[in-house]
């Protein structure tokens, strides 16, 4: 750190990862915007500006532009140099992330030093390597496995691996971990005033209404991360919430 108080990328691996993930990133929003335009230019389709802004299109954009602000937010400080790879590759909640903080948690590595920040970004790296080929095998294979698919034992099975995956996540955040030096006790505390709140909402809204809140997921998001962070600050300075030595944890275990 220097005297200015400044954060200072010392670390070689940091500084190129960030230097390539910021060039990668950019490259790869000139493709992905790029790419549609050059497409209908090539077919004469181009849509006019009035069919391209509409209803639709601000309904749309009032879901995800929310979802990714608030992303980018709270998958950053966990994923740290990897965050580039993670967003461009997508499929962040239910594979990336998983991925990367279970490397994580396996080499007993912290987010934010170099030592996690390459652990996560081979993680996320080799899932998405993965993806792209079981992708690629699944298309050449598609005539061949597609029966299995329409199975009633595998239709039924497909529905619980969304919940078994997030289930298996809230276990490991109930769960204690003793990777870095410091360790947070009872840390969930701070988020039980959020799961309180979004579900006395979503009660409200579903009694009033019959709807959901599946369409205010990323204000939701974006309107409950303070919340979060301002209960936890407060449970930790009345010492319901403590941060003590990893090494207290594991004599105390013994």
């Amino acid at each position: 750190m220097s005297k200015d108080n400044k954060i200072v990328i010392t670390d070689s691996f940091q500084a190129w990862a960030h230097k390539w993930g910021r060039i990668g990133t950019l490259i790869a929003l000139i493709y992905m915007i790029g790419l549609p335009f050059v497409v209908l230019s090539a077919y004469g389709c181009m849509p006019s500006l009035g069919e391209v802004i509409n209803i639709g299109t601000i309904s749309i954009l009032m879901i995800y532009i929310p979802v990714g602000i608030s992303e980018a937010i709270s998958y950053t400080p966990i994923l740290g140099a990897s965050s580039y790879l993670t967003f461009i590759t997508g499929n962040i909640m239910n594979l990336k992330l998983p991925v990367a903080v279970n490397a994580m948690k396996i080499t007993k590595k912290e987010p934010n030093p170099p030592e996690g920040a390459a652990i996560s970004s081979v993680a996320v790296a080799v899932s998405s390597i993965m993806t792209v080929i079981i992708l690629a095998l699944a298309a050449l294979l598609s005539t061949w496995i597609s029966p299995v698919f329409e199975l009633p034992s595998v239709k039924t099975a497909s529905n619980y691996l969304i919940p078994a995956l997030f289930g298996s996540l809230t276990l490991g955040l109930f769960g204690s971990t003793n990777t870095g030096k410091k360790v947070v006790k009872n840390g969930v505390m701070g988020v039980l005033p959020v799961i309180i709140l979004v579900t006395v909402i979503a009660l409200l809204v579903r009694i009033s209404s019959g709807g959901s809140l599946f369409g205010a997921i990323g204000f939701l998001i974006l309107f409950m991360l303070p919340i979060a962070i301002i209960s936890s600050r407060i449970m930790w300075k009345k010492g319901i919430i403590k941060v003590v030595d990893n090494e207290a944890v594991k004599n105390d275990a013994e």
